[in-house]
């Protein structure tokens, strides 16, 4: 139903003056500066209080470089250039910090609602612009990466300059709007690869309108008519089909790019019938292409101004597609062929296929409008060369531009960044946060199918019926006899076109909502099948279902009789849809609600109870008293009351999520619009080093360390600091000469060795990611959440609100508190106790403590170099991580590889005799004899056998010294059995032949003989002589006296072995400073010698400490270095009958040999 004179109404009452003396301040007005006001304020409010994001800073950095004259390199990984050239600009006008990295993100943010305001007026009509500004001021997307140093804000302007040029040039057909379009296109260009997305969805719809327009033509020739509408119509569709198998194909076989390359194909089957399906498509559209110039002619065609839209922009493009035919053709010639190898060889053949698609594109265009084309030619290469060379300062960098650009972008969609499921967000991200963009969609969808509106004429309302002024008649007769004058006889001589008359009916109505919805559903479509999906992906969504929805609620706007509002008190039903909005929620609420109504006599019931009937009265009567004041209006304008009621709730709901995401949960993981999210504590940290490094050094002299961890954001927030250390993850004793380090969790157990004592640390939170219990919905699943209450109940608090209690306690996940959310990574600030005394606040000194205890060990570390060195790169041996060293009694070694779940025979100089070994889980299926999962220990029997602790399969396996399988025992089990094993760590050998096995997890140390038989144990969880708490490395010395590394009691236990009956007595114990991590690979093992020395490796210590059998210490060697100059991570040790002290490096993979002094 439509009044045009309600809808005239409807309208006017924005236009009339508030006060007589002032004209100019109308509703509108106001209503406009209001958004002006709030845009502002919400784009720049805190704007620089959030921590810079792993993103941003890998964008702010070269930004900065940039701005202080280091250059630029485009890169495709941090996509284009645009944004650091304009971020840089920012930096040199108003200085660099977090506030200036994110005003042009905020100011093209502030352009996007302004211009969809004002820009599309004529498409969306006076109420439904001002609709769509209000729409993408509130949008919690738009809003979110507004304020973000991402190229999501510059994108977003992008697109809807590229809708109003479009529309504007099909409308008006002025030359102007093309040469908008071709400088927006070289922006999308030059600032992300979406733009390849964005094109192909203006270039498909305009093949599609295009197709319409020749279709509605009366051609002389009937069948050849016909035959061009089949041929087109087939190659379309079977574009269609290709492009859904290729969706199909890339959410369901995500991983065939391995299984392609482990198998040497080129193609998989599906591949092959995509690629040939784009082949058959080709043809066909090339033959019916040439139907079409036979019958209607070229000059002919390029009178229709979308053809011209095509030509211009397919034809600016095809150098830029490069990357394409290099893949395919390389993939058809069995040849890997990438794009991005910038070899010379490559080089020159990637440049072969650039000049090609160069010379297509001139081709096109020349024979398109010669003068025309070269102008836009001019505009578009123009702006992508000026930002791809830096203003000329890189000249590699158009290469990059041109064919590094896509050719990363495929590269990447093999990567699945993100890993997100298909539905992400069409069931995630879309209805969680932009649902008021869905709805007003569908309400677009709604009117345009019942009112015929996909197509209509430009104007301020929307709703009103125009005709085509010129022309009523839509059927126009295309031949080539017909083209005989021209209306733009002065326009096209002017740029040297060929004269010609207008065939084409250029007051047909746009195809404004047509173009709205298509770009919303191709873009969810686009996005959903593309390999990378990641939260910021969904502004691309959001823009054309913002678009689509200001049309939609601006149409409902148009349509609804507000005037008769005024009429027999019906102004009153304004009041009560609210109430009756609301009571209807209350109603669901409680019969949806883990408490329905009528189920009891509990609190709790009587409360639901009450709570229904209350809502069911207030519902009721609120509708009758809407129905009763509005009895004169039809149902179909209550109804739209209703729906616009329904919409003003649903937009409050999108403005305060806008507004919690932004303003509230900014720094924490509540949200799902981010996906890595930086927490507060990065800055935190660094107020502290400011504050630190102001006191004691009266500036940012100060000395600070961080890794690679900490990199992201300390890169840039250190960027002025001349005296900061970035020690990547190589912890060396020289850090404690910085006064602030600043470290991630997989240093800390390294760092918390060599600062014991001498430093305090602080802990923070650092990264964390959304909760993503989303993945692997099913049918099942779904169906069971909603019918269970108590689980809609938990899923509408995390929407409505981002509350996790109710859904945690249903899941038993006690991880989704700000507290204890995981998935999250932290930081540890390490500040050296001098520079607490100096810096402690309030002139307060801290309270005495207990005097902090030093490395012992420090005055006697020597340096001691390998003299021999097995596994180096390009040997004939190569380690995965080598741990345990047996010392056979020929001389040879035995080395367990946890890495390569291997076992290596040695011989002394470093020659392989024997390798045997592959990789079993037990736990997943079979692991016969043979087979490994980690072996820690190894040893020789006195008859030359070789027993392995095959860790993680819980067992312990026997073999010939040539590496024969002969038996194994052993399952996973916390001391149930004698062979109920977890994590056997290490071997040994008494002098009567009992093997004792250190059963780590169990806290024992077993014992049998040679075949497995259970002798003994002892042992047990606990802190006193004879109790271990991860007992790992064992070694006997020659009196039968037993010495176990009891790790995390950071000591070294002595037994003594009774050589008759294998009884083990206590005989002493000595402490180690060391061992101070409870990582995985900080497991120390042991040797002794036949002199009475004892080792042991500190493993994340990066050295080895020598003892005597009594515990006195004699002297220390090693530090960090990935090189043979001192250790990665010091594992398994060995002394061979030289004396020679053997030790296994697991993180550098290899052996090192040394000679004591």
């Amino acid at each position: 139903m439509e009044n045009n004179r309600e809808s005239s109404s409807s309208i006017s009452w924005l236009d009339r003056p508030v006060f007589h003396d002032l004209p100019q301040i109308t509703p509108y007005f106001i209503l406009i500066a209001i958004l002006i006001g709030l845009t502002l304020f919400s784009r720049f409010y805190i704007l620089g209080e959030r921590v810079m994001s792993h993103d941003e800073v890998n964008h702010v950095v070269p930004s900065y470089d940039l701005s202080i004259g280091k250059g630029y390199r485009h890169d495709p990984v941090t996509h284009g250039p645009f944004q650091f050239h304009l971020v840089a600009l920012s930096y040199f006008l108003f200085g660099a910090n977090d506030f200036t990295s994110r005003m042009p993100a905020a100011l093209f943010s502030v352009a996007t609602v302004l211009f969809v305001t004002f820009g599309f007026r004529r498409y969306l009509g006076k109420i439904g612009s001002l609709i769509g500004g209000y729409l993408f001021l509130i949008s919690p997307y738009l809003l979110f990466y507004g304020r973000y140093t991402r190229n999501e804000a510059f994108v977003a302007l992008y697109a809807v300059l590229t809708l109003f040029a479009v529309l504007r040039y099909l409308e008006k057909g002025k030359r102007n709007m093309l040469y908008l379009l071709t400088a927006v296109t070289a922006l999308q260009f030059a600032t992300k690869e979406t733009a390849y997305i964005y094109t192909a969805q203006l270039l498909i719809f305009l093949a599609f309108m295009f197709m319409e327009h020749i279709g509605k033509a009366r051609w002389e020739n009937q069948r050849a008519r016909q035959l061009f509408m089949t041929l087109l119509s087939a190659a379309l569709i079977l574009l269609v089909f290709v492009v859904i198998l290729a969706g199909w194909n890339a959410i369901v076989n995500k991983d065939s790019g391995a299984v392609q390359q482990a198998l040497g194909q080129t193609f998989t089957p599906i591949q092959l019938v995509e690629l040939g399906g784009v082949i058959v498509a080709l043809l066909l559209g090339i033959f019916a292409a040439v139907i079409l110039l036979r019958n209607i002619g070229w000059n002919a065609l390029k009178q229709d101004r979308s053809f011209d839209l095509l030509m211009l922009t397919g034809s600016l493009i095809l150098p830029l597609l490069t990357a394409f035919p290099v893949k395919i053709i390389g993939s058809l010639l069995r040849q890997n062929w990438n794009p991005i190898d910038y070899s010379p060889e490559s080089l020159v053949r990637t440049g072969i296929f650039l000049v090609l698609m160069s010379a297509i594109s001139v081709a096109l265009g020349l024979l398109w409008k010669p003068r025309l084309w070269l102008v836009n030619f001019a505009i578009f290469y123009g702006i992508f060369t000026v930002f791809y060379t830096t203003l000329f300062t890189n000249g590699f960098g158009f290469f990059t531009g041109i064919i590094g650009s896509l050719g990363y972008w495929l590269e990447q969609q093999g990567v699945h960044r993100g890993e997100q499921p298909f539905y992400y967000y069409a069931l995630i991200q879309m209805p969680i946060y932009e649902f008021l963009a869905l709805f007003g969609s569908l309400l677009a969808v709604y009117f345009g199918t019942k009112y015929n509106r996909f197509s209509s004429f430009a104007g301020d309302r929307l709703s009103v019926d125009r005709k085509n002024p010129i022309s009523t008649n839509p059927v126009l007769t295309i031949t080539e006899s017909e083209i005989q004058t021209s209306s733009n006889v002065l326009a096209e001589a002017s740029l040297g076109e060929e004269p010609s008359s207008p065939i084409f009916n250029q007051e047909r109505p746009l195809p404004t909502l047509a173009l709205f919805l298509f770009w919303s559903l191709t873009a969810l479509v686009a996005y959903s099948i593309a390999g990378e999906k990641m939260p910021w992906l969904t502004v691309h969504i959001a823009v054309p279902f913002l678009i689509s929805a200001a049309w939609g609620f601006g149409y409902l706007v148009e349509t609804t009789p507000w005037q008769k509002l005024k009429e027999n008190h019906a102004w009153l039903a304004v009041i009560l849809v609210p109430v009756a909005l609301t009571s209807l929620g209350g109603l669901l609420g409680t019969l949806l609600g883990p408490q329905p109504p009528f189920q009891g006599n509990t609190l709790d019931q009587l409360q639901s109870t009450s709570a229904f009937i209350f809502s069911a009265l207030a519902f009721g009567l609120s509708v009758w008293g809407i129905l009763r004041f509005l009895q004169d209006w039809q149902p179909s304008a209550i109804l739209r009351l209703f729906v616009a009621g329904l919409s003003v709730y649903l937009a409050i709901m999108t403005a305060r999520t806008a507004f919690t995401a932004n303003y509230i949960n900014y720094d924490n993981a509540k949200e799902f619009l981010v996906y890595a999210h930086a927490a507060r504590g990065p800055k935190d940290i660094l107020e502290q080093v400011e504050e630190i490094s102001r006191r004691t050094t009266s500036g940012k002299n100060i000395n600070v360390a961080y890794d690679n961890d900490a990199l992201y954001p300390y890169w840039w927030y250190f960027r002025d600091y001349p005296n900061k250390r970035y020690f990547t993850d190589n912890v060396t004793r020289d850090l404690r000469e910085s006064p602030i380090i600043i470290a991630g969790e997989k240093n800390w157990s390294r760092l918390d060795s060599i600062t014991r004592g001498s430093f305090q640390s602080f802990e923070y939170q650092r990264l964390w990611w959304p909760m993503q219990d989303y993945y692997n919905l099913t049918w099942d699943r779904i169906w069971n959440a909603l019918r269970d209450p108590a689980m809609r109940s938990a899923i509408y608090k995390i929407w409505r609100d981002r509350d996790y209690s109710e859904y945690a306690s249903l899941t038993n996940n006690p991880n989704l508190t700000v507290e204890t959310w995981q998935p999250s990574q932290k930081l540890k600030m390490y500040i050296r106790n001098d520079i607490l005394a100096q810096i402690w606040n309030y002139g307060a000194a801290p309270t005495a403590s207990a005097p902090q205890q030093t490395d012992p060990y420090i005055n006697g570390t020597v340096e001691l170099l390998p003299d021999q060195v097995i596994g180096q790169p390009g040997s004939q041996i190569q380690f995965g991580a080598p741990r345990k060293i047996a010392v056979a009694p020929d001389g040879t070694l035995y080395v367990a590889d946890t890495g390569l779940h291997q076992i290596l025979h040695i011989s002394a100089d470093g020659q392989l005799i024997h390798r045997w070994g592959s990789f079993a889980n037990l736990a997943e299926g079979s692991a016969p004899g043979g087979t490994f999962y980690e072996p820690w220990g190894i040893a020789v029997a006195p008859d030359g056998s070789v027993f392995v602790a095959d860790t993680w399969n819980h067992r312990i396996q026997k073999f010939t010294a040539d590496g024969q399988f002969v038996t194994m025992w052993g399952f996973f089990g916390q001391g149930v059995a004698p062979e109920a094993f977890w994590g056997p760590r290490d071997l040994a050998f008494d002098s009567k032949g009992r093997l004792f096995v250190t059963d780590t997890g169990n806290k024992r140390i077993v014992i049998f003989d040679q075949n497995g038989n259970y002798l003994d144990e002892f042992g047990s969880p606990g802190i006193d002589p004879g109790q271990f708490d991860e007992q790992v490395g064992i070694a006997i010395n020659s009196q039968d006296q037993l010495f176990v590394t009891d790790t995390w009691n950071q000591r070294v236990q002595v037994f003594q072995i009774d050589p008759q009956s294998g009884k083990t007595f206590f005989l002493r114990q000595w402490e180690i400073y060391g061992w101070f991590g409870q990582s995985l690979d900080n497991k120390p093992y042991i040797a002794v010698d036949n002199r009475g020395n004892v080792f042991v490796t500190d493993p994340e210590g990066y050295r080895v400490i020598q003892f005597t059998e009594e515990g006195q210490f004699v002297r220390t060697w090693g530090d960090y270095s990935p090189g043979v100059d001192g250790f990665g991570l010091a594992a398994g040790i060995a002394v061979d009958p030289g004396g020679h002290v053997w030790v296994s490096d697991a993180v550098n993979r290899v052996l090192l040999r040394f000679t004591l002094p």
